[in-house]
């Protein structure tokens, strides 16, 4: 099978849980180029090139979840400019310095960020059930995560982006469905930021990006119609999930090398 076919099939995967679960896609992105290729008998995907393929899908996925989701009344602007900027700048940093990294350590990063994150999203938790204009937190608090989210974030190609649901909802005490669509809006900012890193250090391959964004253009919205459809404890507990697969593997293969 062509290594196109399989991005583009990933991309349509990654892209509608983008929508539905507020995450960047990476974290199913990233190990379906990883691996996928190999299994179909196309070329391997080198690692620093699949991490600029989620930073296109997250930009793309981002944007068009985003504008659904804010649609539908889910988005907290004063939470996407308050962790935003703060997001993308440490995300260029990050992404500036995954160069210089060698494969192993950005696969443990990414590993860990979705271990932790699909920690926080199975333990229960008490949000206030207010609408997204209404949410406050502690700017203080905010401002922190979304550095520390956006520096790894950038360095593993914003699959740690999975983990700003978590963050909003656990430490931040915001709804559910408000952090899953704000999170696209924060995502975006870092993802900007880390596309930059990305491109100027030569780690995006402008073909197989198009591809990505084509799929986004299809999945992504599709994905946020499904989500202001269901549960937000269903939605959690996907997400939870899904992390938790692709961290299991990823951790594999930095561990082992393979």
């Amino acid at each position: 099978m062509p290594v196109e076919v399989i991005v583009a099939i990933a991309g349509l995967v990654a892209s509608f849980l983008s929508g539905l679960l507020g995450i960047g896609g990476g974290i199913v992105l990233t190990p379906a180029l990883l691996y996928a290729p190999q299994l179909f008998g196309a070329a391997a995907i080198p690692v620093k090139i699949v991490t600029g393929l989620t930073v296109v899908q997250a930009i793309s996925g981002s944007i068009l979840g985003a504008v659904r989701h804010r649609a539908y009344g889910n988005v907290s602007t004063r939470l996407v400019w308050l962790m935003g900027p703060p997001a993308a700048i440490a995300s260029l940093v990050g992404a500036f310095a995954s160069r210089d990294m060698s494969d192993r350590v950005l696969l443990a990063i990414f590993a860990v960020f979705s271990f932790a994150g699909a920690l926080l999203l199975v333990l229960p938790v008490e949000a206030p059930d207010v609408d997204a204009s209404e949410v406050r937190v502690n700017t203080p608090l905010a401002i922190a995560l979304a550095v520390v989210i956006g520096a790894f974030g950038g360095m593993v190609g914003i699959g740690a982006i999975a983990f700003i649901v978590a963050a909003l909802v656990y430490f931040l005490r915001v709804p559910p469905r408000v952090a899953i669509g704000s999170s696209l809006g924060i995502g975006l900012f870092g993802a900007i930021a880390a596309l930059i890193g990305k491109a100027a250090t030569e780690q995006v391959d402008p073909k197989l990006a198009a591809i990505v964004v084509g799929a986004a253009l299809i999945a992504s919205p599709l994905g946020a119609y499904v989500s202001v459809r269901t549960r937000t404890d269903v939605l959690l507990r996907i997400l939870a999930v899904v992390v938790a697969i692709a961290a299991v593997r990823i951790a594999l293969s930095a561990l082992t090398g393979a």
